[in-house]
């Protein structure tokens, strides 16, 4: 159960059959909903449910991954591994998440800075979802023997 202190409606996501790739892509369909939304009580229940996904997400990220996701996140050469573009790991950036949905809860901004808001926990959504999505394994030869 993921509860967010100041929304104090209780989120349950099951998370059975998720991994932390899985969590954030939800997140980001969550946020991608979240920046078009106009209604205040629409934008508190999908911060509340951004709030849960990020704090499963963090619950999960030491959690090994199937084998079918570390192919997914492999390569065959050195390489083809990109350079790093963010400062933050995938817990801090989950933290940035927190702190700016636990910002919008509180209903107390003007709309522009809330819509920046929105715009901000967008784009650390995105980044945490490509970060999440980076290729961090090497292929190696099956040697049969």
């Amino acid at each position: 159960m993921n509860m967010n202190p100041l929304f104090p409606h209780q989120v349950i996501i099951n998370t059975n059959n998720l991994d932390i790739i899985d969590l954030a892509e939800r997140c980001e369909l969550l946020t991608d909903i979240l920046i078009d939304s106009d209604s205040p009580a629409e934008c508190a229940a999908l911060c509340n449910y951004v709030y849960a996904h990020i704090e499963a997400i963090k619950e999960n990220l030491d959690k090994p991954l199937s084998a079918a996701r570390i192919e997914q996140l492999s390569v065959d050469d050195p390489s083809e591994f990109p350079e790093a573009k963010w400062l933050a790991d995938s817990d801090a950036l989950c933290d940035y998440c927190q702190a700016v949905t636990r910002v919008l809860l509180c209903h107390s901004l003007p709309l522009k800075t809330m819509q920046q808001l929105n715009g901000l926990l967008m784009q650390l959504v995105n980044t945490l979802v490509d970060d999440l999505k980076t290729p961090r394994f090497l292929r190696t030869a099956n040697v049969a023997g």
